[in-house]
């Protein structure tokens, strides 16, 4: 049974254990969360039962010029799609040993909370990146072949060319991805658009902005035994992140092991909203 942090140990020292360990969680967890700041995240805390219909709406298109006096007959059609986004929990657990916390020089509760916040962080950053499979247009040059300018350019043309806003568009990419991107571009002095670019690959490791898409790398999409990755071009909107419970630590004493177990957990959920508004990139991701 878990129980709250200040009644399972008698001393202070179990508290503050427990505080240092739930702070570093959360810093871990807020500061690397890059996925969660580039989707759609619908809150259902407090909120009964694991499944969010959030509706899409369609575009309305055909307007045609009018005659003076002329009389509108027909609806336009605003009937709005749901698509279902069911959470799930996701949790691990670390155990302490008294004798490891009395002993160790390290600072070994800011050291778990990093490692629990971080296994959180991943966990919904996967979700995310998961997606990128199911979406059904690709722009990248495909499997075996290296990713350039070129293709985040077409993939922006695509969205652009389904009306989606162009404010807020980013790109996720593995790493071995971008590694031809950002060297394409080194070698063209950064000619794409921005003429900092360059200065910022070098001096940042940032790939930077193309065709007004700001391009972010990222470890959570899979390499497959092809050495092949899926990234995506996308809108905020494209993606739902539905929060049942965001990351939570709670203790457990085991007496009879002396040690404390400290369990991490969230519940989440994701899912496409939008095919319109995310292209993925498939390509090769070896260096």
């Amino acid at each position: 049974m878990a129980v709250d942090a200040n009644l399972y140990d008698s001393g202070l020292a179990g508290g503050q254990i427990y505080e240092n360990i739930t702070q570093a969680a959360q810093f871990t967890f807020n500061e690397n969360a890059l996925l969660r700041n580039l989707v759609t995240e619908y809150n259902m805390v407090g909120t009964p039962g694991l499944t969010a219909s959030v509706p899409v709406y369609p575009r309305v298109t055909g307007l045609t010029a009018l005659a003076a006096g002329t009389d509108l007959t027909a609806n336009a059609d605003v009937d709005a799609t749901a698509v279902d986004i069911t959470a799930a929990e996701y949790a691990t657990l670390s155990t302490i040993q008294d004798i490891v916390m009395e002993s160790s020089p390290l600072a070994v509760a800011q050291d778990v909370g990093r490692v629990l916040g971080d296994a959180c962080r991943q966990a919904v950053d996967e979700s995310i990146v998961d997606l990128f499979t199911s979406a059904t247009t690709d722009h990248g040059p495909g499997a075996g072949a290296e990713l350039t300018a070129d293709h985040i350019m077409k993939a922006a043309a695509q969205l652009r060319n389904n009306s989606v806003p162009m404010t807020g568009l980013v790109a996720v990419l593995h790493p071995f991805q971008a590694y031809n991107l950002k060297k394409s571009l080194l070698n063209a002095g950064g000619s794409f658009g921005n003429n900092n670019v360059a200065n910022e690959i070098a001096s940042n490791y940032f790939v930077g902005r193309i065709g007004g898409i700001d391009i972010y790398e990222a470890a959570s999409p899979d390499v497959d035994a092809s050495d092949d990755a899926i990234g995506a071009v996308f809108h905020p909107a494209a993606i739902g992140l539905v929060m049942k419970r965001d990351l939570r630590i709670a203790a457990e004493r085991d007496e009879s092991l002396r040690a404390t177990e400290y369990v991490a957990s969230m519940a989440f959920g994701s899912g496409i909203l939008d095919q319109n508004k995310i292209v993925k990139l498939t390509s090769d991701a070896a260096l």
